[in-house]
């Protein structure tokens, strides 16, 4: 901008110049021819600036002096451009029909998305799973599945069993909505009744 700047400061001081000439000694007799050189100021000394060697067009063409709006949004533009006009098209906000109640943790989610609820404390969980493989196997590589077993989970099996495998154990109780076979909804036994209840009625 400094470039700039020196160019328009150089620009006005030879119109001030040819003002002042035309003013001062009158103006030229009829016929006579007159001459102002305008694009003397081209010409003189550019000064060291920031923006290099670039000239006014390619700043220019580059858009940093465009697409700048003139006036802020006002709010009733705003509000029309989210709900519309009345009059003509009306877009208001609609309560929501499909709002349903976590059996787990009791919030509220939306039907065909998961609870925002419980998928905060599977994140948290999974974190903390990471982070214990990263600890236990550190980068060696991977060559046979991970098996992550939390507190008492070894014991139910044999030595024997877990011999070809690679455990990570968490030191801490299994999470009662986590069930080691993921396909089941719940840790809960399944049961020898014939008597089927309605659950998670909506």
């Amino acid at each position: 901008m400094a470039g700039i700047m020196n160019r328009l400061r150089l620009t006005l001081q030879k119109c001030e110049q040819t003002i002042q000439a035309i003013l001062g000694h009158g103006f030229p007799p009829p016929g006579a021819l007159c001459a102002v050189d305008c694009n003397s100021f081209l010409y003189e000394p550019k000064p060291a600036n920031r923006l290099g060697s670039r000239s006014l067009k390619e700043i220019l063409e580059n858009g940093i002096l465009w697409a700048v709006p003139k006036s802020r949004r006002t709010i009733a533009k705003r509000l029309q451009r989210r709900f519309g006009v009345k009059e003509y098209v009306w877009k208001p906000h609609q309560a929501k029909t499909n709002i349903l109640i976590c059996p787990n943790c009791g919030h509220n989610y939306e039907a065909g998305l998961l609870c925002g609820h419980c998928y905060e404390k599977v994140k948290i969980e999974t974190k903390e799973m990471q982070d214990a493989i990263q600890k236990e196997l550190r980068l060696e590589p991977v060559e046979k599945d991970v098996i992550v077993l939390y507190d008492g989970e070894r014991d139910e099996k044999t030595d024997e069993f877990w011999k070809n495998q690679r455990i990570v154990e968490m030191p801490k109780k299994r999470p009662a909505w986590f069930n080691r076979n993921l396909l089941e909804p719940t840790t809960q036994e399944p049961s020898d009744g014939k008597d089927v209840k309605p659950t998670h009625l909506a």
